[in-house]
């Protein structure tokens, strides 16, 4: 793929008729090379993640992906001219042409949601700080704090969460959730301090993937994969439809034997009601056969 790097701009806007420095070219053109000889290329969302922790993300990724830092406008160039070359980059061109800020971008030949499951396991928790979004929903359970009654106790107060005092020690009287999307006040800032609880996520969020094979474009909402909360969901699936199969007697390589079984044994029941003699059973018959004898003998001798 080469790229037509003499201007940044569609011909419109500020940046229409702008000569690119050759530092931009050699950007572009180092870009291409890496959008070129990579699958799958992933935006990423680096908003408040400090660089020590960057430096260990592209350590990681050592030898499995490349991290690059881009800006936006040379990030929407790079789509631009490749679409003019392969079309199956314009889908990419038009949602880049929607970012509002520079993001990461990491290219990589690894599968999507591997290299996806790699960069949450990188995340990290941080104290928490006033004016903060919260990321995910934090739940703070009612009872024992282990904090000793002071200040913590109008803190909690200030944050709308009940509490007491029980033998000296806080405790909180009734569970509370901060949902997602909250914003941290200075009054929860600290109690989430106090209580030890580290609401900041720290990271690489996904913004959107694009593999090259397939032409799939994946949002942020199909990637980020709570691993637990899934494998939960999968055997919950896999347990209703296992007992699905069970109740229609579909067949499946999990419940043939089950099926063959609950089906012996209600043939069994079925030869037993109707006293219909098979090689399984005769014994049971003639045993009943003896004890009715039996019984009836000591009758007769009782007559």
């Amino acid at each position: 793929m080469q790229l037509q790097i003499d201007r940044v701009g569609n011909g419109t806007g500020s940046g229409a008729g702008r000569e690119v420095s050759p530092a931009k070219k050699a950007e572009l053109a180092r870009l291409s090379e890496l959008l070129k000889n990579n699958n799958v290329i992933l935006l990423v969302s680096i908003a408040d993640l400090p660089a020590s922790q960057l430096q260990r993300i592209r350590k990681a990724l050592r030898g499995k992906a490349t991290v690059q830092i881009v800006k936006r406008r040379v990030l929407l160039k790079l789509f631009e001219e490749a679409a003019k070359t392969d079309k199956k980059f314009e889908k990419v061109r038009d949602f880049c042409s929607s970012l509002k800020e520079s993001c990461g971008v990491i290219f990589s030949n690894e599968k999507v949601f591997s290299l996806v499951k790699a960069l949450l396991e990188k995340r990290e928790k941080k104290r928490a700080k006033a004016k903060y979004v919260i990321k995910e929903e934090i739940s703070i359970e009612a009872g024992p704090t282990g904090l000793m009654a002071g200040p913590v106790l109008t803190e909690l107060s200030d944050a709308g969460i009940k509490a007491g005092i029980e033998k000296g020690k806080v405790v909180i009287k009734e569970p509370f959730t901060l949902k997602e999307g909250s914003i941290i006040s200075d009054a929860m800032a600290n109690v989430l301090t106090r209580l030890n609880i580290l609401p900041i996520i720290t990271g690489v969020f996904p913004i959107a993937a694009y593999e090259k094979d397939s032409g799939i474009l994946f949002k942020a909402s199909r990637l980020e994969i709570n691993i637990e909360r899934t494998i939960a969901e999968l055997r919950d699936a896999h347990s209703t439809a296992f007992y699905l199969t069970l109740d229609i007697n579909y067949l499946t390589a999990d419940s043939v034997r089950l099926i063959f079984r609950k089906a012996y044994r209600q043939a069994f029941a079925l030869a037993e009601e109707t006293e219909f003699v098979t090689k399984e059973n005769v014994a049971n018959f003639l045993a009943k056969a003896v004890m009715q004898a039996t019984a009836v003998n000591a009758l007769n001798e009782k007559l």
